[in-house]
């Protein structure tokens, strides 16, 4: 049967549509709707912080494991209901490598294991016991090393002693272990430091080259499917930060990416005239108006998650992300900083 040339011309216009489509879907997988939740550091707490979480209506929360701790409180966020990534670090003392640096210098890194074996097996003990709350509908991710850099390149690298061959060798190990446990738990790749991300939009930046290097091998690796994506620095710069790395991701290879950590106003950028230390009242108002713009920067951008840093104020952290938080723990009862009334009206309006 003789095709009229109308037919022709629809016919070859779906099946350039289809080809576009799969040859522009190949860093970020489609868009989905954003999680929003909060970080949360230390431990003992758990009741508290659970309270405030279902009080701001966060759906999830990211927290840190170290393998040389045995007790977490993991179970108590999943058994209300909420979500978690937990991001893991190699420093258990009896596993770890010790070429770059040990423990007690570098007291907040992760580092090469030494067995295999061994690791593997802290990892399974871990994420075990929490494995009925897949079934009950929880999601958890599991991320491998937080903002790993290369120790052998980098000598301040504060969160990763090992290098980025070792990193990836280690990563292969992580998601074998998690999926000897679960295939529905996400593997997630190290976390990207905004300031690498800041030196990879930069290109008169005196670390751009590294960052691009460092990245781009990482963003290379087989063994994860999700990306994180740190933002703190200036609100404008995340939508260039997000298409740097979607532009160095593998072209057939659709990743998922999230933010574990997104948190302002940082006194370092151009946007924000203070510092908390020279006008605190101010410095907690700019704070409070930017708890959407970062949040909606995410989802606006294709974030499955973003979260908050952190719930609290943090008393051992540097004068940049030490008053982040949306609780200021100066006074007891916390102190509910206008971001904390910023971050539950902004996910009340997200539910509507």
């Amino acid at each position: 049967m003789k095709k009229s040339a109308s037919h022709i011309f629809w016919r070859f216009l779906l099946v350039w549509a289809l080809l576009f489509h799969g040859l522009t879907t190949f860093a970020f997988a489609a868009p989905q709707p954003c999680q929003f939740g909060v970080m949360i550091g230390g431990k003992g707490q758990a009741p508290q912080f659970v309270n405030a979480m279902k009080d701001l209506g966060a759906s999830c929360v990211r927290m840190n494991c170290r393998l040389k701790d045995k007790d977490h409180e993991f179970d108590r966020y999943l058994d209300a209901g909420i979500d978690m990534v937990i991001t893991f670090d190699n420093s258990d003392p009896s596993n770890m490598s010790t070429e770059y640096g040990t423990l007690k210098e570098w007291p907040n890194a992760g580092f090469p294991y030494r067995s295999k074996e061994a690791y593997q097996k802290r990892i399974r003990e871990v994420l075990m016991p929490l494995k009925p709350f897949l079934a009950s509908g929880r999601k958890i991710w599991a991320q491998c090393e937080n903002e790993i850099g290369d120790a052998s390149i980098n000598p301040k690298s504060r969160y990763w002693r090992g290098t980025t061959e070792q990193y990836l060798e280690q990563l292969q190990a992580f998601r074998e272990a998690v999926e000897s446990v679960s295939p529905s738990i996400p593997v997630v790749l190290t976390s990207f430091p905004s300031e690498s991300l800041s030196a990879l939009i930069d290109n008169g930046n005196p670390h751009h080259e590294y960052a691009d290097r460092h990245l781009t091998k990482l963003l290379k690796s087989p063994d994860a499917k999700v990306l994180d994506l740190h933002f703190y620095g200036s609100v404008d710069e995340i939508s260039a930060k997000v298409k740097a790395v979607r532009d160095r991701a593998p072209k057939n290879k659709p990743f998922l990416w999230i933010c574990t950590e997104n948190g302002g106003p940082d006194f370092r950028s151009k946007d924000t005239p203070i510092s908390w230390k020279q006008d605190k009242e101010k410095f907690e108002q700019i704070q409070a108006t930017q708890v959407s713009q970062r949040l909606l920067a995410c989802s606006h951008n294709g974030a499955q998650l973003c979260l908050w840093f952190s719930l609290m104020d943090l008393k051992k952290e540097t004068d940049a992300f030490s008053h982040l938080g949306l609780l200021d723990q100066d006074v007891l009862p916390p102190r509910k900083k206008p971001s904390y009334v910023a971050f539950k009206t902004f996910i009340a309006s997200q539910k509507k």
